[in-house]
């Protein structure tokens, strides 16, 4: 088998597992639709016409990953981050969140800006800023 053909036949696959998530009245017509044509255009040797085939199999593909509904507990796109060492979901801290409940004291996020400035910008925070 070509490499072309393992390319389409993994296309195809992944199509149908998309049209199977479709409701019931698109799903047969989606699915009809998608075995006509590419039973079609299995026999074709000009290689342009193969290069837009495929391209119209990825661009079917990725609008069916936006369009079709996800199943229960797929995981999905999401946002994480990294607490205590573990990635959770969730967001990350507004800003000022770690001193207004507490966390850290008002010295502290002082001390730390400063600090971090120094290592951001090589030298200590100007003691009087213009603006």
């Amino acid at each position: 088998m070509s490499g072309q053909s393992v390319s389409v036949l993994s296309k195809y696959r992944e199509l149908l597992r998309l049209i199977s998530r479709l409701p019931d009245q698109k799903k047969t017509d989606a699915l009809a639709e998608a075995r006509t044509l590419i039973r079609a255009r299995r026999a074709e040797t000009n290689p342009e016409q193969l290069l837009q085939h495929q391209k119209e199999l990825s661009s079917k593909i990725g609008f069916l990953r936006i369009v079709t509904p996800r199943r229960p507990g797929e995981v999905g796109a999401g946002s994480f981050v990294v607490r205590d060492g573990h990635l959770v979901q969730g967001s990350g801290e507004l800003k000022g969140a770690r001193v207004a409940d507490g966390t850290i004291s008002m010295e502290e996020a002082h001390r730390r800006n400063d600090r971090d400035f120094k290592r951001f910008y090589g030298a200590p925070k100007p003691k009087n800023i213009l603006f």
